[in-house]
């Protein structure tokens, strides 16, 4: 019985998965000032790692999703300073591009939206990742089992392909041109 529930919840948990995912990467890129993007990402994942826990019925505080989050974006590495690095490098080509707007609409509109592209990309495969990595841990009644956060987290890693999680936001995200 509670495989069975564990296989509904999966299902139930990849979908909200990708719906914050999508929805960090909207917030990413729409804000064109580089730390607040930071900082709405960082907050989109907090509210879906409490959704997730509410889903699999397990009580939650924000305190609890911080740690939560904080273990997982430090436990892989990786996840961090890309977490971090591609919001300050390409959050100030945004906030560039937003002021370059005002003075040459065009150019400073596409720059923006190329940076805002590859920013929302980037957030968008984190927050993929923060998910099944809180999704596992939950799965598991709040425990990381006998390997340890390390070892699930690059076993994560591992899974996750960034390439078909960029691809699939790009197919949802942006409009159909002409390829």
């Amino acid at each position: 019985m509670v495989r069975k529930t564990l296989k509904l919840h999966r299902s139930e948990a990849e979908a909200l998965i990708w719906q914050f995912t999508k929805w960090k990467a909207i917030v990413v890129a729409a804000n064109p000032i580089a730390v607040l993007d930071l900082l709405g990402g960082t907050a989109t994942d907090l509210v879906m790692i409490r959704n997730l826990a509410r889903l699999y019925g397990l009580p939650m505080t924000n305190h609890e999703a911080g740690k939560l989050l904080r273990a997982i974006l430090w436990s892989s590495g990786s996840l961090l300073v890309g977490e971090v690095g591609s919001s300050l490098l390409f959050g100030a080509g945004k906030s560039a591009a937003a002021v370059a707007t005002a003075v040459d609409s065009v150019s400073g509109i596409m720059a923006y939206g190329g940076a805002a592209v590859a920013q929302a990309s980037l957030a968008g495969y984190g927050s993929y990742r923060v998910g099944k990595a809180a999704q596992v841990y939950l799965e598991q009644g709040c425990t990381w089992g006998p390997q340890g956060i390390d070892t699930v987290i690059q076993d994560i890693l591992q899974q996750v392909d960034s390439e078909t999680v960029i691809h699939r936001l790009k197919r949802e995200l942006l409009p159909q041109m002409p390829r």
